[in-house]
């Protein structure tokens, strides 16, 4: 299977501006020999959202016109993708953070998001409400899950005991989140032994540049996301990137969302601080251990009964745990002389006895 991980910058809020973008890099995937392309974690509607009405209004519908043209893209080019959006649910009074894996037969999987952090969009919308399954498909059998889902363990599992042999990760990880970039794909596809995709995005949501100049604008511009990761613990994956164009705009009528990214430096502060304390307790058990080491003319420490005894190179010292020293054992700690003097006089008596 060849696998392309389309990462891509987000024109905030403008779903038509998207579908096209999506379509011109479907086309350069499938013309490199792609059959699954991948693309972030709600990328045709923006996930920085700072308000439920916002949501509202750029929400689609499952199924509706939106998806019916991804069905069409995924027929003219006989692939198979898999997309982000925000979804609203038939009557509108619920959202949901949504990846779909679409193919020339229509959508072959609905996933809902189902662990929501204190993030974007995914403070406005629901928790998801479908279960976690598995599609078949001509490329092999693949689960879906987004973002923050990969964080819990139990989510891939569930996937790989239903028969999953791909798992798919779309995700939006901010900047700070070092650990999910560099670690979590590798640690799931391990623990599992399935093969996992995690594409991430790049570029700025709720940019304050107007629409018109943002699509313009043909250089990527300071990152809030890092660069997608492939990991597999079974057959390795192709990956085929085609030229990106970085894309942003700002949704009419919405607030600027650049706040909820601007916390980094403060996270990353507070790591630091973290592992500063870490290396100052460090340091005091190492100090703690050299004050308790013997200097090197002294006696050695018995750790068993913590106690002082007798080293050939010290002096020889009490302590408390021994009896009364004998009157023999006191005239050799006098001297040699001493000693000859108290056994001798020890054998006068004997003999006068």
């Amino acid at each position: 299977m060849r696998i392309a991980l389309a990462q891509s910058d987000v024109a905030f809020g403008d779903v038509d501006f998207n579908l096209a973008h999506l379509r011109e890099r479907v086309a350069a995937a499938a013309h490199g020999g792609a059959e699954l392309v991948v693309f972030p974690e709600c990328f045709l509607t923006g996930y920085a959202y700072s308000s439920a009405a916002d949501v509202q209004r750029v929400a689609v519908e499952v199924p509706g016109p939106v998806t019916g043209e991804l069905v069409k893209v995924a027929q003219e080019k006989g692939v198979h993708l898999v997309v982000g959006l925000i979804e609203r649910a038939v009557g509108g009074k619920q959202c949901f953070n949504t990846a779909l894996l679409v193919g020339p037969d229509g959508i072959a999987l609905h996933y809902r998001k189902l662990h929501l952090p204190v993030l974007g969009c995914d403070r406005f919308v629901a928790p998801g409400d479908l279960p976690l399954s598995v599609a078949s498909t001509p490329l092999g059998r693949i689960g879906l899950s987004i973002c923050y889902d990969g964080s819990f363990p139990e989510t891939a599992r569930v996937l790989k005991l239903r028969g999953a042999q791909l798992i798919v990760l779309p995700t939006n990880w901010p900047e700070q989140a070092t650990v999910s970039r560099r670690f979590q794909s590798m640690v799931r596809a391990f623990e599992n032994h399935v093969n996992y995709v995690a594409c991430n995005r790049i570029g700025s949501e709720g940019a304050s540049s107007s629409p018109a100049a943002a699509r313009g604008s043909t250089s990527p511009a300071t990152s809030s996301c890092k660069a997608a990761t492939a990991r597999s613990s079974s057959s390795p994956t192709s990956t085929s990137r085609a030229p990106t164009t970085t894309r942003s705009s700002s949704l009419p009528g919405s607030t600027n969302s650049t706040e909820l990214f601007t916390a980094a430096p403060s996270t990353t502060a507070r790591w630091s601080s973290r592992r500063g304390r870490h290396a100052r307790t460090d340091a005091a058990i190492a100090a703690h251990h050299r004050r308790r080491r013997p200097p090197a003319t002294g006696g050695r420490t018995d750790r068993r009964r913590t106690r002082r005894v007798r080293s050939p190179t010290s002096r020889p010292t009490s302590h408390p745990t021994s009896r009364r020293p004998s009157p023999a054992r006191t005239a050799r700690r006098a001297g040699p002389s001493a000693a000859r003097a108290s056994r001798g006089g020890a054998r006068a008596g004997r003999r006068a006895a």
